[in-house]
């Protein structure tokens, strides 16, 4: 048995037990360090005698401390196995065969230690990997993103506009309230199939939402899903295909009408002031540059220009699109408005100069019987809310039932409007077929300008392209929407178009 002797290495602090390495056939007589740490006392104290050795050797250290130092033996043993002259060099390997076997635990459990850390480390990065593609946590780093314009569009890298961000912002209350409802707030994109998206549109159904709506909260769950393929977080392709929105019936839109040359003539014409005549001015502004609310609403002294070719001009960036557009000043009574204010039009959001067109279409009708027509309409989702709370309070107070503070004035407010429409026990008047129907001036609102304009340009013989340059629309999908024309009046536009052909070919 080899000899095992102690060393104290006092630079490190540590024990060690050595080992005599001596083989006169090879001229070998070396003192190795075989890095088996012992506990001095309790080594000095196991070879006092041979009990106490025996007794050490059945303790737990002195099992692994035996353990490893009949490896080294057998380590030695082999290393001299056949060998007959060693070197200086072979002293060194020989120490390192003894402490690679002495150790080998330590080295595994190094080893352990390390793939447990890296497969740590590769288990959070599949963690976050995971949540990424997560479609409400790719919907947050998405919103991020666009708002502080880290994200952006189109092959020129754009900034999304703040309407487009609101817009998102909609969706986003909605794509929640839905995986909240469904306990479904981990859902991946590669989750996505058919059930939900078919459980989606039940969800905002469900919420009387109007048809339209819907269409748009479809559209921005399939531009998500795009976009996290794009950017690597979707690879599930089901999940692009189920979002086909397809096109509105006419019995699914909103009312929308249009406002004929002879109305906007008699709006401008009508005598009013204060804020509904502001709101009129606003409007009409509105109509003749054909631009949204969110545009004309914000027009200012250095919106109205001459370009370079003297041409008098309304110059607007777009605040939904980006896009530059200048429409030609065709009309006297856009300067004449713009004078009248000095160019500082007054400061008015959508909603009050919705109100304010309303009141001044009202007055107007008593001129102008066209715009007291019923036409078919259709609720949104707050009205059928409405009028649900208006029958079932009603109903209410049918029974007997008191109405006090808030809900009293709420109530006669509601009461007043069925009684003058005649509604019956509906708040909203219905025709023989049961479907809503108002008064043409409730109708019109802010966005009625810019259809009407489309639409009247378009009868007038102006081209597609020539009133597009004008709204700035893109795409001619988008601008056909707003060009109102029955059948009998497309008929005859294209009539009109072929007429003087056929006089032509007559006279010939």
């Amino acid at each position: 048995m080899a000899k095992f002797y102690l060393r104290t290495q006092k630079a490190s602090g540590s024990t060690s037990l050595y080992v005599d390495v001596h083989r006169p056939a090879c001229g070998v007589r070396w003192r190795l360090n075989t890095s088996i740490r012992v506990d001095i006392d309790a080594w000095f104290k196991a070879h006092g005698s041979a009990r106490a050795l025996e007794k050490y050797y059945k303790s737990e250290e002195g099992k692994k401390v035996k353990e490893k130092a009949d490896k080294v033996e057998g380590v030695i043993k082999g290393f001299f196995k056949d060998r007959k002259k060693c070197t200086n060099e072979d002293k060194g390997i020989l120490e390192k065969e003894i402490n690679d076997v002495v150790n080998l635990e330590v080295v595994k459990a190094k080893e352990e230690l390390q793939k447990r850390e890296e497969d740590a480390i590769k288990a959070k990065a599949e963690e976050e990997k995971k949540k990424s593609c997560q479609v409400w946590n790719y919907y947050e780093y998405f919103m991020k993103g666009i708002e502080d314009g880290s994200i952006r569009h189109g092959q020129d890298k754009k900034r999304y506009t703040s309407s487009t961000i609101s817009s998102w912002k909609t969706f986003g209350k909605h794509l929640h309230g839905f995986l909240e409802a469904r306990n479904m707030l981990t859902l991946s994109f590669e989750d996505i199939d058919q059930k939900i998206a078919t459980a989606f549109v039940t969800y905002l159904e469900d919420k009387n939402l109007m048809a339209g709506t819907i269409v748009q909260q479809k559209n921005h769950f399939r531009k998500l899903c795009n976009i996290a393929a794009e950017d690597g977080k979707n690879t599930n392709g089901v999940s692009l295909r189920q979002w086909k929105s397809g096109a509105l019936n006419d019995r699914q839109k909103r009312a929308e009408i249009v406002l004929t040359d002879e109305e906007i003539d008699a709006l401008y014409d009508l005598k009013l002031s204060g804020y509904v005549g502001q709101c009129r001015d606003l409007w009409i502004l509105g109509y003749f540059s054909t631009q949204r609310v969110s545009d004309y609403s914000t027009f200012r002294k250095e919106s109205f220009d001459t370009n370079e070719y003297g041409v008098p001009v309304i110059k607007v960036t777009q605040h939904k699109t980006g896009v530059e557009v200048e429409i030609p000043i065709m009309d006297d009574r856009v300067n004449e408005i713009c004078e009248k204010y000095n160019y500082n039009f007054p400061n008015l959001k959508r909603d009050a100069i919705n109100r304010g067109i309303k009141m001044a279409c009202r007055i107007l009708s008593e001129k102008v019987p066209s715009l007291g027509e019923w036409v078919v309409a259709l609720l949104s989702g707050k009205e059928r809310q409405k009028e649900q709370w208006y029958i079932e309070t009603k109903k209410r107070v049918k029974d007997g039932e008191m109405l006090h503070g808030e809900e009293y004035k709420r109530y006669k407010l509601l009461k007043e409007y069925a009684d003058e429409h005649k509604s019956g026990d509906m708040l909203y008047r219905r025709d023989h077929m049961g479907r809503v129907i108002r008064r043409r001036w409730e109708i019109v609102s802010t966005h009625t300008t810019r259809r009407s304009r489309i639409t009247n340009l378009h009868k007038s013989g102006y081209t597609d392209r020539e009133i597009m340059a004008e709204s700035g629309h893109q795409s001619i999908r988008n601008f056909e929407t707003y060009m109102k024309m029955s059948p009998a009046e497309r008929a005859l536009a294209i009539y009109n178009k072929y007429k003087p052909k056929k006089e032509k070919l007559q006279k010939a």
